[in-house]
């Protein structure tokens, strides 16, 4: 009996790399020896949905589209018992999370790399009742980063477009939270942070390879206190630039959940994709929830 792919685009997705290569991206997948199943919809879950519901067992399922397109596969299986290992081919246009784990290339030579691949297990996040298979992220940069055309960022340089964001400092309105981990409770003013599991974040901002392990049950979190002077924005630069936090404008840690208490309902995003503030957020390492073919 053939194996069956399901093989999902979303045609709406930053720059979508894959329309040129569509066929060929499928022929691959055929000569693979795979049964396929295209499906070209921005609706990325409830195409998962019918097919789990129609009890056609699957046992590959292949997106292709940016980070969020990603996410909503990742958020429609992680649930489901027993769900297939997943393939992702990258077309948006910041692809943080693909970068992270190595999919670079053009369609074709991901969709190769997938079929010749090996399945490998991430940890994936849970927020409250959503999920994100990077990064749950607010404040001051959150938005900017992901609607930012990716030419402009590299026009200005990273660090450059970062200091952009925030030169005036009547501008920035942070937001105070209380944080806890394990034993640890920490108050402060934060204009960003970020609890991931990824190198690059918004395609802005980036962490120590050395320090990022996709399946060792931590995420690690960086917390941006708001700054008081013109110095304090500087250290914040410098730290992040060198990778080097400095303890008093930026509280870096590893942590496998994380109680969060903001004084203010915030906007996140997961993955990039905008999710509702609350005043009581919880976080939890999802220890290998899901396996990509990679």
């Amino acid at each position: 009996m053939k194996k069956r792919l399901l093989f999902i685009v979303n045609p709406s997705s930053g720059t979508i790399k894959i329309k040129d290569s569509l066929l060929e991206v499928c022929q691959i997948f055929c000569e693979a020896d795979y049964e396929l199943t295209l499906n070209v919809t921005k609706y990325i879950s409830e195409t998962i949905k019918e097919s789990i519901n129609e009890n056609v067992p699957y046992d590959l399922v292949v997106c292709c589209g940016g980070d969020g397109t990603f996410n909503g596969m990742v958020s429609t299986l992680v649930p489901i018992e027993g769900h297939p290992p997943v393939g992702y081919i990258p077309s948006g246009s910041t692809n943080d999370f693909a970068r992270s784990i190595g999919l670079t290339g053009s369609s074709v030579d991901i969709a190769r790399q997938i079929m010749t691949g090996s399945p490998r297990k991430i940890d994936i996040g849970s927020f409250n009742q959503l999920y994100f298979s990077y990064v749950a992220s607010f404040g001051a940069f959150t938005e900017a980063s992901y609607n930012t055309p990716q030419s402009l960022k590299n026009r200005l340089g990273h660090l450059a477009y970062l200091l952009e964001g925030v030169k005036d400092l009547s501008t920035i309105e942070p937001c105070h939270m209380k944080i806890i981990h394990g034993d640890a409770v920490m108050e402060d003013n934060y204009i960003w942070g970020a609890v991931c599991n990824s190198t690059s974040v918004g395609g802005m901002i980036r962490l120590n390879k050395e320090l990022v392990d996709f399946n060792d049950g931590l995420f690690e979190v960086m917390l941006i206190k708001m700054p008081k002077t013109l110095l304090d924005l500087t250290k914040i630069v410098v730290s992040i630039n060198t990778q080097a936090y400095d303890p008093d404008v930026i509280t870096f840690f590893q942590a496998n959940s994380l109680d969060i208490y903001p004084e203010t309902e915030v906007p996140w995003t997961l993955d990039g994709e905008y999710a509702q503030g609350s005043k009581e957020i919880h976080i939890q390492n999802i220890h290998n929830a899901l396996q990509i073919i990679i």
